[in-house]
């Protein structure tokens, strides 16, 4: 039996229904979930504090791209960064400026030399137990440091009980970056500063004591005394009748009480 020759118009068919079916595949496979090729369970990103040399002196730069063996041309900057965390050598990276480029150098002996006399120090550091911001607060040596951190311990007591937990802050003149990471956000718990405490505390308490030639008397510490003396003395009246019916010669001596000490005995009352 002889094969039916197959129609142009069926071929062309053909393809015009694939053109058609093809993106309905593409756009059915897009609205699918598609897993990850890797999956991302068990993968935890972290940051951490490294060291970067940064160089800017244009005989310096040249002189390590000779001994890095770069060919990068017109760099203006070159950053070193110590990516071993064991000081500036081997193993480390390059970055060079504006091209952006990063190399892993074989520092020569002269190059190596050199970055060993880089050394990071910080204006302040202290590493020392956990231990409550009163140990830290007015201490004769660096007294503006620990009191930035006693401030800090404070915040974290009130406001997380919990460790571990990490921050890092930076600010400069126009802008303050704030991270904390590592701890459990549902730990967190905010509770307000107390009150700051007045500068003048008044306190009233009214004090008695009597005192006799230089010996005080008192129940308690008397501290800025404000002194009141009272004294107390005796007089005698005589009726008129009576000192006009005898002459003065006839009226007898006057009777006096015999008045108190010389030195008298006043009350000291204080307020402070």
């Amino acid at each position: 039996m002889a094969k039916k020759p197959l129609s142009r118009f069926s071929s062309a068919g053909k393809i015009f229904n694939a053109l058609i079916i093809l993106p309905a595949l593409l756009a059915a496979l897009l609205v699918l979930p598609i897993k990850p090729a890797i999956a991302q369970n068990g993968t935890t990103v972290d940051q951490k504090m490294i060291r970067i040399a940064s160089v800017t002196d244009p005989n310096l730069i040249q002189f390590f791209l000779f001994e890095f063996l770069i060919t990068d041309t017109a760099v203006t900057k070159m950053e070193i960064i110590d990516a071993t965390g064991n000081g500036f050598g081997i193993e480390d990276l390059v970055k060079c400026y504006p091209s952006e480029r990063i190399y892993v150098p074989t520092p020569s002996d002269t190059a190596q030399k050199v970055m060993n006399g880089w050394k990071f120090t910080a204006n302040y550091q202290i590493v020392t137990q956990n231990s409550p911001p009163d140990v830290f607060e007015g201490t004769k040596a660096d007294a503006a440091q620990n009191g930035i951190l006693a401030a800090l311990l404070r915040g974290l007591n009130r406001n997380y009980k919990e460790s571990p937990i990490k921050i890092y802050f930076e600010r400069d003149a126009k802008t303050a970056t704030f991270e904390m990471w590592g701890y459990s956000p549902s730990r967190l718990s905010y509770t307000a500063a107390p009150p700051p405490m007045p500068d003048t505390v008044t306190a009233y308490d009214v004090l008695s004591v009597t005192y006799q030639d230089t010996l005080v008397v008192a129940d308690t510490t008397i501290y800025d005394l404000l002194y009141i003396s009272r004294t107390v003395s005796d007089t005698v009246f005589v009726g008129l009748d009576e000192f006009d019916a005898k002459s003065p010669a006839d009226l007898p001596a006057v009777e006096t009480k015999p008045k108190a000490d010389a030195k008298k005995r006043p009350e000291i009352w204080r307020k402070p």
